[in-house]
């Protein structure tokens, strides 16, 4: 990101620039994130279909992510996502904690959560 700046400054400054305004409280997943997830299921979705979730978790290095994402015409699109504070696999209070942060905007369409 910090190449792709027409800043003219050093690229240190411009990296430094961009990890404070990613750092800023008020860019949350859920203020910003959720609405436009939201606007993208009321085009594609009506209310009551089904919408099929898929959840996943899966290691980067030393990184343990969790995914949630709807699958759209044979897609996946991601919709929340959380770091876990461990390695190894997620387990059953995990998964329905994290399910819980995006059922609030599914709530008006019947929902089949897939995963493996």
């Amino acid at each position: 990101m910090a190449n792709a700046l027409p800043i003219p400054i050093e690229f240190e400054s411009r990296r430094k620039k961009v990890q404070r305004f990613l750092s800023l409280p008020n860019l949350d997943i859920k203020k910003i994130w959720f609405p436009i997830v939201i606007e993208w299921l009321e085009i594609y979705f009506e209310p009551q279909q089904i919408i099929y979730l898929a959840i996943d978790r899966t290691n980067w290095g030393y990184l343990n992510l969790f995914m949630v994402s709807v699958i759209c015409d044979k897609r996946s699109f991601p919709i929340y996502f959380e770091l876990l504070s461990k390695l190894g696999s997620s387990n059953l209070d995990e998964q329905k904690r994290i399910l819980s942060e995006v059922f609030p905007i599914i709530k008006n369409y019947n929902v089949c959560v897939l995963g493996d």
